[in-house]
């Protein structure tokens, strides 16, 4: 962690100037894109949840993917891209310390796109199994509706997510954080 007044070396500028740009760019793909222009990420997601629920989606077309048994819709807003987002500057501005050239400046940028990618997918697919066995329970605790605890399992299960990402990405290229 750097202290204030100290100059941020320009190549971690680069790669936070890339981060910041293309989560820029996604999320204003994102406030306006309809179900058929998410389907690179919400397909493989219900492919898993199926997989490894057994619970059967049909594609309702240009609208979402629907469990007829569960009465479950999966829709654009469970896309997950704001958590795409959070992960690729996370592993971005993270660990930019640890590239000294340009090309590994580079293969930051683009492998944190690829890690992040695959994390919301495994993030998303996780979230929604949980969701479904949460539903099929009907399950509300105290204060916490089931649309409340649908939401509180959400923030639960991305940030657990995004902890083991960054802390198994930071191990990889040896960055070390100090806390506080």
């Amino acid at each position: 962690m750097r202290p204030l007044g100290v100059e941020v070396p320009a190549g971690d500028a680069a790669v936070a100037g890339a981060a910041l740009g293309t989560a820029w760019a996604l999320k204003a793909f994102y406030g306006q894109a309809g179900f058929d222009s998410l389907g690179w990420i919400l397909a493989p997601t219900v492919r898993l949840v199926s997989w490894t629920t057994g619970v059967a989606f049909e594609l309702e077309p240009h609208h979402a993917y629907l469990s007829r048994d569960q009465l479950f819709l999966v829709s654009p807003a469970c896309a997950g891209v704001n958590f795409l987002i959070v992960a690729f500057v996370s592993l971005c501005l993270g660990l930019a310390p640890a590239c000294g050239r340009a090309g590994e400046r580079v293969a930051l940028v683009l492998g944190s796109a690829a890690a992040a990618y695959l994390a919301t997918v495994l993030a998303n697919a996780a979230r929604i199994a949980v969701a479904i066995r949460l539903h099929e329970a009907g399950a509300a605790l105290g204060p916490l509706t089931p649309s409340r605890l649908h939401c509180a399992e959400g923030v639960t299960v991305y940030f657990l997510f995004l902890l083991v990402l960054f802390s198994a990405a930071a191990r990889v290229t040896g960055v070390r954080h100090a806390v506080g």
